[in-house]
């Protein structure tokens, strides 16, 4: 993999929106003034200098000092520029909630960048591939690779897909906390739930990650299944299940992803006839591309196994509150500790909405997607309308390295938010 030009984060603040101004300029003119020379030093130079006081505050990403001037230039200029967060910061702690992601979200060199550049990262992810190795036939970093996901597609094996999708998270989630960035509160999203557990300090990651082989490695059994979303309320689903009695008893709703948004498992025969009355309502639909019927009654005949599987784990109460899709709540120690809950979470559905609706009941106003992608960041609007919430991504498939981190660092950092540099 081509590696890319380091990221940095310029970060500016004012006492006043004028004195803001001014200091803004200053650094307009080192910037010119740096040529082709690394503006680390400069934005190092920038942080050092900032007024914890200060609430006047603009964040500028780049990859080199021209970048950094031509997008602060802009800026100051009017109007919105990519890399630049200005406003003014809260005067309220901002509570933060990290949203786990599971297994679907991942691509071929996900987080590599940051391997070979973030110790933080780095260690926190081959501490889960020395978990994982007895679970895979190839070292994790080696699934990433370039041509991993050829055929036989050994990325897209649902086991080594949440496994990686796993240390990607405590990858990025050491990252986070290395820059000041510490949450309030956890959530995940299907095989998230495990990632969640863990940095919430209820699972050892040793149990976390004997946890999820044994339900991925279960599911993995079925590949007669399909999945869909409808772009309905569940209620509206759940009526044409109902509605087509026999047919669609194998079928069931996989996940509550908004109010707006339900996905629906089952096997593939089945669920075809459920997608055909769909449509035949004005109901659109779209396809996933998952054959194994994740979180439908196609799981039923695995529940028992997977309950024996994790009937010797004792969670620790978690350090840091964990809302669970299971339940859509705040889940403890009893509830972590019993082999319902996993039983549950395999079965489904995934009520992701309802946890981001008790997410923002915990007072969290800022959301960062701890994995690879947008989607539970692009989700959580739905959930929760309204612009005074942030919504931040920490890797993207279009730029797998720090400028999305540091974008969100930047809008952090511009909301009030103590960050490292």
């Amino acid at each position: 993999m081509k590696p890319t030009a380091t990221a940095h984060l310029l970060p500016l603040a004012g006492r006043t929106r004028a004195e803001l101004d001014r200091t803004a300029h200053e650094f307009l003119s080192l910037l010119a003034s740096a040529d082709d020379c690394s503006p680390g030093p400069l934005c190092a130079e920038a942080f050092t200098a900032v007024d914890p006081a200060a609430s006047h505050r603009i964040a500028v990403t780049g990859h080199s000092a021209a970048e950094l001037a031509e997008r602060l230039s802009a800026h100051l200029a009017g109007g919105p520029v990519r890399g630049v967060a200005s406003g003014t910061a809260t005067e309220r702690p901002v509570r933060l909630a990290f949203l786990c992601s599971g297994q679907g979200a991942q691509f071929t060199g996900m987080g590599m960048n940051l391997y070979r550049t973030e110790p933080a990262y780095r260690d926190a992810f081959d501490r889960c591939a020395s978990a994982a190795a007895p679970y895979v036939a190839k070292p994790l970093t080696q699934l990433l690779e370039p041509g991993a996901d050829a055929p036989p597609g050994e990325l897209y094996h649902l086991p080594y897909a949440a496994l990686t999708t796993f240390a990607v998270g405590c990858g990025l989630a050491a990252l986070w906390r290395e820059r000041g960035v510490e949450p309030d509160a956890l959530m995940g999203f299907s095989s998230g739930e495990y990632l969640a557990a863990h940095l919430s300090g209820a699972l050892t990651l040793r149990d976390a990650v004997r946890m999820l082989v044994a339900e991925t490695e279960l599911a993995a059994r079925v590949d007669s299944g399909a999945m869909a979303v409808a772009a309905t309320e569940e209620r509206s689903v759940r009526s044409v299940l109902d509605g087509l009695g026999e047919v669609a008893r194998r079928v069931g709703v996989a996940a509550v992803l908004s109010p707006w948004d339900v996905s629906i498992s089952g096997p593939a025969t089945e669920l075809a006839v459920v997608v055909e009355r769909l449509t035949e309502l004005g109901i659109r639909t779209s396809a996933l591309p998952v054959r194994q019927g994740l979180h439908s009654p196609l799981q039923e005949p695995s529940l028992d196994e997977l309950r024996a599987a994790v009937s010797d784990v004792r969670p620790s109460s978690p350090r840091v509150e964990m809302v669970s899709t299971v339940t859509g709540e705040v889940a403890d120690r009893r509830r972590l500790g019993d082999p319902d809950h996993w039983s549950a979470h395999m079965r489904g559905p995934v009520r992701f909405d309802a946890g981001i609706r008790s997410l923002d009941a915990l007072g969290a106003s800022a959301f960062v997607e701890i994995g690879p992608g947008r989607a539970l960041t692009g989700l959580g609007p739905r959930c929760l309308p309204g612009d005074h919430r942030l919504w931040l991504a920490s890797i993207g498939r279009s730029e797998d390295g720090a400028e999305a981190m540091l974008r969100g660092l930047g809008r952090l950092f511009v909301a009030g938010v103590p960050i490292r540099l």
